[in-house]
């Protein structure tokens, strides 16, 4: 009897550090709704051109990418008293993979401070993601 409570306190135990990591853990990104079977959510790193500045410095072009797309976002309505889950969903076209990267400006005229190394965020891939990711 005692292995028994023992067991199910180390399964208790385990369901409750867990749980909340799996209630957290953001879900797959929808690419098909089944209210609209002919459209598709897409997201691409698509190229531009950046200008890197900083006050009192020459400004910098560089080649960079931004994250441009369609993905799916719904809310459905509630009933109250609650008969189930909230059903509300959120993902964003943002950086999937991405580096740092230093860019160095020129300040003429300031002897202080000749130069500015700025960390630009170069964008590798994009991806539909859940909105709260951070």
């Amino acid at each position: 009897c005692r292995i028994l409570a023992e067991l199910a306190m180390m399964l208790w135990f385990v369901v409750g550090a867990l749980f909340p990591a799996l209630l957290l853990a953001a879900p797959p990104p929808i690419n098909k709704l089944a209210l609209f079977p002919d459209k598709s959510a897409w997201c691409e790193a698509k190229n531009i051109t950046q200008i890197v500045g900083h006050s009192g410095c020459e400004s910098k072009s560089i080649q960079n990418r931004a994250c441009l797309g369609q993905c799916f976002s719904y809310s459905v309505p509630n009933t109250f008293p609650q008969s189930t889950e909230s059903l509300v969903h959120c993902d964003s076209c943002m950086p999937a993979q991405s580096m740092w990267e230093i860019v160095t400006l020129d300040c003429p005229g300031n002897e202080e401070i000749p130069r500015v190394d700025k960390l630009v965020e170069k964008i590798l891939h994009c991806s539909c993601q859940a909105c709260g990711k951070e």
